[in-house]
């Protein structure tokens, strides 16, 4: 199975990339990472495939005199241009890897909406079962206009990559009001009155109607809330990501 880690930049795709994986070999899996950013400075796990390998943000700016956010486009591009070398290494094809974790590049924008993402998944699914993962930054959820517009970015995401997408909340310490996150997937109705009581008006309104997408098209059932730092709720991530697959219902 092939895990896509998704997440806008700072929310811990990363560092959740090593925590999950440790979790599955302690579990007795057999895992490799494979590193898609090339502007990473520092990785806290081995790569068992690095795109740094192939080229860097950095050296794309000097060759071809970019700024920082050209340099990411540029390498957005040269991943689709490179698809077949990439997905032709051993880490792709390799049998003997029950679960193989994809840390993407810290601009999520630059792999989800250019077209070298949608491709490149595009490819990979051919290979094996494919699920994103979609990280949610809990320090910066302080609202619940926040969850719902993350929320929806995670189905947006979906329909873009056409691949199952689960939301998880990251930095479990840091979230100021787990029960308001916990309800955008428990009980949707008192999460709406929690918009109502927040926002007035237009805002308030366009929010209640993205709640009511988040309920009919999540696939989350149940909230996941991880740490990165500490490994809580890993195993309810796993068991997140195989119910994507399940047409058995929930597995736990």
């Amino acid at each position: 199975m092939f895990i896509i880690m998704l997440g806008t930049a700072g929310s811990g795709k990363t560092s959740l990339t090593k925590v999950y994986s440790e979790w599955l070999r302690n579990q007795g899996y057999n895992v490799a990472i494979v590193n898609l950013d090339p502007g990473a400075k520092v990785v806290p796990y081995s790569p068992d495939f690095d795109i740094r390998n192939l080229f860097t943000v950095e050296e794309l700016m000097v060759k071809y005199g970019l700024g920082p956010n050209g340099a990411f486009m540029k390498a957005s591009d040269m991943i689709l241009e490179y698809s077949d070398k990439i997905l032709s290494h051993s880490v792709f094809t390799k049998p003997e890897y029950e679960f193989v974790i994809i840390d993407t590049p810290g601009q999520m924008e630059v792999f989800v909406y250019r077209k070298s993402g949608h491709y490149f998944i595009s490819k990979l699914k051919k290979l094996g079962p494919t699920v994103g993962v979609f990280i949610v930054d809990g320090e910066t959820m302080s609202t619940p206009i926040d969850l719902v517009v993350a929320w929806t970015t995670s189905i947006l995401i979906q329909l873009r990559l056409d691949i199952s997408v689960v939301p998880i909340v990251n930095k479990a310490d840091l979230i100021k009001n787990v029960e308001t996150v916990k309800l955008i997937v428990e009980d949707i109705d008192s999460f709406k009155g929690l918009i109502m009581k927040s926002k007035e008006g237009l805002i308030s309104e366009t929010a209640m109607y993205l709640a009511s997408i988040v309920k009919e098209f999540s696939q989350s059932m149940r909230p996941v809330i991880v740490s990165a730092k500490t490994s809580k709720g890993i195993e309810e991530l796993h068991y997140l990501i195989h119910e994507a697959f399940c047409v058995c219902g929930d597995l736990s």
